[in-house]
């Protein structure tokens, strides 16, 4: 018989063990702080196609869950519950923290709600915190305490942080759900020596120490629903909150270090550097049953899909990694990268294969409201400058942040924030003279690195004569010029002079990133020239200058286009467009006479227009017009507009008035049929081609043909 995996397992506890949960100020800090309601859960459903095996009876002698109502009870007041137990006379004691609420009122009504008395609660002047040094890893086992005060047995897939920058971790959804799908009232840590992965016999801790509450947890699809295959909804993922003194490290374990110490399974593992989708090749997965594995997707693997575990789909990927009953949860990774959470699956037998389902992360992690994988960021690297150099103001600093989004960048001015691009970063240094240090910290989300420092001295630049960039030296711009803008040493005093008047401008102070601006001129249309220098401490630069030329905007021509063709009893009589109110516009009308006009005689006849024409702009727009139509021909027009005795940059466009169509021959007085028309016959209307000289020359011998040849008035430039 195939056995299914499911990941969660009832402990029996020895009667040591018993004694040692239920006795003495058994510390519950965390349920104090959690005030957040246990996550609804529906009815359960049919048998399921991936099911676990019997699990073990649990037994009655687990610790008591009314230490977790008085811990809510007492947040619901606002105090800071710490223990409760029995002291060395016998009597009946709850310890509360001075970090929470401590006056009468609220004690009396804590106490009321409990059920206990008000003068047997005791302050404390402070939290406890747990003496070992509370670090948890990636695979690492935790024991789960149901509301019947049984234990079960789940993995800790990644540490992670809450929304508000608060340490958790990340398991598995069902991890947070007893067999009838109640909500678990607690977690506690367990001992890593003692756990299947090190050789162990889940033996229980002589004193169990809280781990933390499940803060969200989804199995299925929305609100804990059953879901269906392709429900991208449908997910198996927990949080839970840590209590205080719990230190969540981004890094797997590889279960090599175990000892009776919490944080053992530290010493020896992978980094968590990048969260992403599962894709094939080798994965890996850390887990308290069967320890760090390694397998592959590959196969008939499925790379991004749904199985029905238990009776709830969930959506993630498959693999050969064996993992079994105790593993969910456990960290899923490919390389530094997490992929995903151990779900469920079948467990190896002889005949059997391997069949192992995660649940994705890329999935699941943006149904937890906000929970984020906490990752190993590498210190920045400091490229240029290095350490103890001599830089000039505002020298560029750069340098290299793989896995960050962004760098804060500290020990100078106001910190920063600087986008990290392609694993690379650079920014602005210090513009003050003398000894500086610059901090730059890596981020990626609420995940930090290391920072690294760099000392460098600031010396004076050499001063060499500013830049000037807008406008620069030499150009024609068609907008008024209010300001002008360039480059120079960070703090130096800019001068903009008048070169024509030698009249200052204005001045200003270069930006620590070397740029500068001096606003509130008014270049208007001309030629202008201005000067400027940069002074440092009395000592004036070299002159910068730039001449250049404001001209008004070219007009435009809107009654024809560029490369327009013209029938030949439809070419334009005038021109028309718009331009500056009050500007004279200047129309050039150039002509050619068509290349089929190759005798003199005939060529006078098709001499094209040339002439200019002038015209005031009014409401935005002018007209010039022709003493007539245009004959056939090819043209261009070249118009400029000139306004306070400064010229536009002209607009050329050209076009053609095509020639008259040919008329088709015959004898008698009619047309000749055109081939394939029916019988009709070809007219002037049917035939566009070039008249030829020949054709002109026959009409002039027989019905002389008189030519006309219109004047064009000439308006001399």
């Amino acid at each position: 018989m195939k056995h299914r995996v499911t990941g969660r397992r009832a402990l029996a506890m020895t009667a040591a063990t018993t004694i040692a949960l239920s006795g003495l100020l058994v510390a519950g800090p965390a349920y104090a702080e959690d005030g957040a309601e246990p996550t609804p859960t529906p009815s359960p459903t049919a048998t399921s196609e991936t099911q676990a095996p019997a699990e073990e009876a649990p037994v009655e002698d687990a610790p008591p869950a009314d230490l977790v109502e008085i811990a809510d009870t007492a947040a619901d007041h606002g105090v800071e519950f710490v223990a409760k137990g029995t002291t060395a006379e016998g009597e009946e004691i709850t310890l509360v923290s001075e970090d929470g609420a401590t006056d009468d009122a609220s004690i009396e009504a804590f106490a009321a709600e409990a059920e206990i008395s008000a003068s047997t609660v005791v302050t404390l002047g402070g939290t406890p915190k747990a003496f070992a040094e509370g670090d948890i890893v990636g695979g690492q086992g935790y024991l789960i305490v149901d509301q019947d005060d049984f234990l079960y047995n789940c993995s800790v897939g990644f540490a992670a942080w809450s929304p508000d920058r608060t340490p958790a971790l990340l398991s598995a959804g069902h991890c947070a759900f007893d067999d009838t799908n109640r909500p678990m009232a607690g977690t506690l840590w367990s001992v890593p020596s003692e756990q299947p992965a090190a050789g162990g016999d889940d033996e229980l801790p002589a004193t169990p120490e809280v781990l933390g509450t499940f803060g969200f947890a989804q199995f299925g699809s929305t609100d804990n629903a059953p879901g269906s295959d392709g429900d991208t909804n449908a997910t198996d993922i927990s949080v839970i909150d840590v209590v205080p003194g719990t230190n969540p490290l981004p890094f797997v374990t590889d279960w090599t270090t175990a000892t009776e110490a919490y944080d053992s399974l530290a010493d020896s593992g992978v980094s968590v550097k990048a969260v992403g989708a599962a894709v094939p090749g080798a994965v890996s997965k850390s887990g308290r049953t069967t320890g760090f594995t390694t397998g592959a997707i590959d196969g008939n693997d499925i790379v991004d899909g749904w199985s029905k575990i238990e009776d709830r789909w969930v959506q993630g990927f498959s693999s050969n990694t064996v993992a079994g009953p105790g593993d969910s949860g456990g960290a899923v990774i490919q390389g530094n990268t997490a992929v995903g959470l151990i779900s469920g699956g079948i467990e190896a037998s002889p005949g059997v294969e391997q069949w192992t389902w995660s649940a994705s992360l890329t999935a699941a992690l943006p149904k937890t409201g906000g929970y984020e994988v906490a990752l190993d960021i590498d210190a920045p690297v400091i490229t240029s400058p290095t350490d103890g150099a001599e830089v000039q103001p505002g020298t560029t600093v750069t340098g290299t942040a793989p896995g960050a989004t962004e760098v804060t960048v500290s020990g100078f001015g106001e910190d920063q924030t600087v986008a990290v691009t392609d694993g690379a970063f650079s920014f602005v240094g210090p513009v003050e003279l003398g000894a500086q240090s610059i901090t730059v910290t890596a981020r990626n989300g609420l995940s930090t690195s290391g920072s690294t420092t760099i000392d460098l001295t600031v010396v004076p630049a050499p001063l060499v004569a500013p830049v000037i960039t807008s406008p620069a030296d030499g150009t024609t711009v068609t907008e008024t010029v209010t300001a002008i803008s360039g480059t120079g040493l960070p703090t130096t005093t800019i001068t903009v002079t008048d070169a024509e008047t030698d009249d200052v401008l204005g001045t200003t102070e270069v930006a620590a990133d070397g740029s500068w601006t001096v606003d509130g001129l008014s270049f208007e249309y001309g030629e202008h020239s201005v000067v400027v220098t940069q002074t440092r401490d009395g000592e004036v630069s070299p002159e910068a200058t730039a001449l250049f030329a404001v001209r008004p905007v070219s007009p435009a021509v809107t009654s024809v286009t560029n490369g327009a063709e013209f029938a030949h009893n439809d070419g334009p009589a005038g021109l028309a467009g718009t331009g500056i109110d009050g500007a004279t516009v200047t129309v050039k009308l150039n002509g050619a006479e068509p290349a089929t006009a190759n005798t003199a005689a005939l060529a006078g006849a098709f001499a094209a227009a040339s002439g200019t024409f002038t015209a005031t702009v009014e409401d935005g727009a002018w007209s010039v017009a022709f003493d007539a139509a245009l004959e056939p021909g090819t043209y261009t027009v070249s118009a400029t507009q000139v306004i306070d005795g400064v010229s536009s940059a002209p607009t050329d466009l050209a076009f053609a008035v095509l020639a008259a169509p040919v008329v088709g021959g015959g004898g008698g007085g009619g047309g000749a049929a055109a081939p394939g028309d029916g019988g009709l016959a070809a007219t002037g209307s049917d035939l566009l081609v070039p008249l030829s000289a020949g054709a002109i020359a026959l009409a002039l011998l027989s019905g002389g043909l008189l030519l006309v040849v219109r004047r064009r008035q000439l308006i001399e430039s």
